[in-house]
């Protein structure tokens, strides 16, 4: 059977942290080893050598030192496998109908579907979308039926605001007039992969998303 997309998330968030990232990089290697135990039995003092055991157990720990180096880069070419199919895996994705936690959204001069979960005991609440210095840039009330649907069109007159990535945010209340949870969401297919970050990150036309903030994908 094939992964779903479901698959490939939860693969790359099972993918362990490198185990040797920040890790120094001058240990101690073979040659300076050597090179150090010979400077110390160079200069040992005659009357006092370097007794059989001494000199056995420091081999032994030599011994002991190469074998973890051999270790951790055995270690390290197993993370980068994992990371190079996880990667692949994730590749994947693109095309896939995704629903995130977020508030981004890119606009082209034409309605945007603003996509929202708002507690069921909202009766009323107003959309504030906001540019990217933050500044709100216009405002609308919500209907009755966009409240349940949890999702409004953004419609502004045409050159009243530039084309651009904005964020939006809704406040609601209950019929006391205390505000209630809302939680706005991105809605759309992954149509970009970013590598750079060296974590792999999907975006929705421009908009980066977490992958923590990933609620469901699709296959379309």
């Amino acid at each position: 059977m094939s992964p779903t997309p479901t698959d490939a998330l939860s693969a790359l968030r099972a993918t362990p942290a490198d185990p040797y990232a920040g890790a120094p990089t001058s240990a101690l290697g073979r040659d300076s080893f050597l090179k150090l135990l010979t400077t110390q039995m160079q200069n040992q003092d005659p009357l006092d050598p370097m007794s059989n055991q001494d000199f056995v157990a420091q081999l032994a720990q030599f011994s002991s030192v190469e074998q973890l180096m051999s270790m951790s880069s055995s270690m390290d070419n197993v993370y980068m496998g994992i990371a190079a199919m996880n990667n692949a895996a994730m590749a994947g994705l693109v095309g896939t109908h995704v629903e995130a936690v977020g508030s981004g959204f890119t606009y082209d001069g034409s309605a945007e579907t603003l996509h929202f979960d708002a507690s069921s005991s909202a009766v009323s609440g107003t959309v504030y979308v906001h540019d990217s210095e933050g500044r709100v840039v216009d405002s609308f009330e919500l209907k009755a039926d966009e409240l349940t649907s949890g999702e409004a069109v953004w419609d502004p007159k045409p050159g009243t605001v530039p084309d651009g990535v904005y964020t939006f945010d809704v406040q609601a209340s209950d019929a006391s007039g205390d505000p209630v949870q809302v939680v706005e969401h991105i809605v759309g297919a992954i149509d970009a992969m970013d590598y750079s970050t060296g974590v792999p990150l999907p975006s929705v036309d421009g908009v980066t998303v977490a992958l923590a903030d990933i609620l469901k994908l699709t296959a379309e």
